[in-house]
């Protein structure tokens, strides 16, 4: 009779154990999210300048402009997400509906990615970011030089603790104006890699002031630039979302 109690014991304490690993396992998962496009909009035309001036003079003039990058491109906006307690075919148990949370948004171009191995990426994956996008690691905005810095908060990728000021990084602007970076600003922006793919990684917000400087001010959970192909005659590159909440 003893036995059988051991027994029974030795199994319910080995069961519960496993249990308890899988909910560990499970606290913070990486999900492709669903994007819905709310609006798109681009840089307005620019009229010319124009001089007329004297006849047989010789005139030293600057020209200034501000052009749109296109091997670049951004994505802003909110999240929500809804917590669930799913079954293999999805059917739900029960269903948290999130107002406030924490994470990260992951945008990489690839749609599977090997999240045990993601760790910061290297000075090397960024030119081999450029390389294979088109675009050259000296010119200011490559992915190079724009993630420069090393100046942002810690994250946790799944069980993966990544320290601050570890990652190459930058922020996105608030209210159009360009922020110093520091690790407690808002829209920070870090490049992981997975050993083969990058990640444009961003922090989850909530309700923060965005890159718009209209009254009120437009309010994001995220916001982040990713690279374009740097040839014009390319087509756009797909990316991929994911979301990772806490």
């Amino acid at each position: 009779m003893l036995n059988k109690q051991n027994n029974l014991f030795i199994h319910f304490f080995i069961g519960l154990t496993i249990l308890l690993f899988s909910i560990s396992l499970a606290s913070a998962q990486q999900t492709g999210a669903t994007v819905t496009n709310i609006s798109h909009t681009t840089k307005g035309t620019v009229q010319p300048d124009s001089r007329n001036d004297s006849k047989g003079t010789i005139n030293t003039v600057i020209l200034t402009a501000t052009q749109q990058d296109m091997k670049w491109k951004a994505y802003v906006g909110n999240v929500s997400s809804t917590f669930v307690l799913d079954d293999a075919n999805d059917y739900s148990i029960y269903r948290w509906n999130m107002d406030s949370f924490a994470g990260q948004v992951y945008i990489t171009r690839n749609n599977s990615i090997t999240w045990g191995s993601v760790d910061c990426a290297t000075a090397g994956n960024k030119v081999t970011e450029d390389s294979s996008i088109g675009h050259l690691s000296v010119s200011a905005d490559s992915v190079n030089r724009t993630f420069a810095s090393q100046i942002h908060r810690n994250l946790t990728v799944g069980s993966k603790f990544i320290a601050n000021d570890t990652c190459y990084s930058t922020a996105t602007w608030q209210n159009s104006t360009q922020p110093t970076l520091t690790k407690t600003i808002p829209f920070q922006e870090i490049l992981l890699w997975d050993g083969s793919h990058m990640a444009y990684t961003t922090f989850v917000e909530n309700d923060k002031a965005g890159y718009r400087n209209d009254t009120p001010s437009t309010t994001y959970d995220f916001q982040a630039i990713v690279p374009d192909d740097g040839q014009a005659s390319s087509s756009p590159l797909r990316y991929y979302f994911y979301l990772e909440l806490s």
